[in-house]
């Protein structure tokens, strides 16, 4: 091979390299400025009385979530240093599941159990840190289906620090909320 058919087939080879190694490039941009876009934040959909409906969706790869939030009309604590405590319904839009949270504002006494009543049918949530869940998806749906029935809940909880909590909410507009949740999730 002579110099300069060797010369010539190097500037091809870097010529060809080069050209793989910019698209390479360009597409990686691309999919990072894709992927770093900022995530997409709760929006509040709508209220209903004490209780508001939230949509978030974190980017399009992840599962759409609805859910309705309420905080207590009437408290009474020991607690000196509460956060403002507040019961959820969350809808997972992808599974179409729903589940119960409670947070009372503290961090709950460990391994315990907080009781709701809803009119005159009460249920144990389990704690764990600062929230309560139900034990099992089907409590889930027992006690969003007594909520959706009821006019008051009321939770009755303990700290770690041996404190307690008493919340009562207003279910007024549950009916309402829930459907607009399962609408803006389906």
């Amino acid at each position: 091979m002579r110099q300069q058919d060797y010369i010539n087939f190097v500037k091809f080879l870097f010529n060809r390299f080069a050209r793989i190694v910019i698209i390479v490039a360009i597409y990686a941009i691309a999919v990072l400025v894709a992927l770093r876009q900022p995530a997409k934040s709760q929006v509040i959909d709508s209220e209903f009385y004490q209780l508001t409906v939230y949509e978030i969706q974190e980017n399009e790869l992840e599962e759409k979530q609805c859910y309705i939030v309420s905080n207590p009309i009437k408290s009474d604590s020991d607690h000196g240093s509460r956060k403002k405590p507040y019961v959820m319904i969350t809808r997972f839009q992808k599974s179409r599941t729903e589940e119960i949270s409670v947070s009372s504002g503290y961090e709950y006494k460990l391994n315990s159990e907080i009781f709701i009543l809803l009119d005159d049918k009460q249920f144990k949530l389990l704690t764990k840190n600062n929230i309560a869940w139900a034990k099992t998806k089907y409590d889930d749906v027992r006690i969003i289906q007594t909520m959706l029935n009821s006019g008051v809940l009321r939770v009755r909880s303990d700290s770690s620090v041996g404190t307690f909590a008493v919340d009562e909410y207003s279910l007024q507009g549950i009916t309402r909320a829930y459907a607009r949740m399962r609408e803006v999730c389906r």
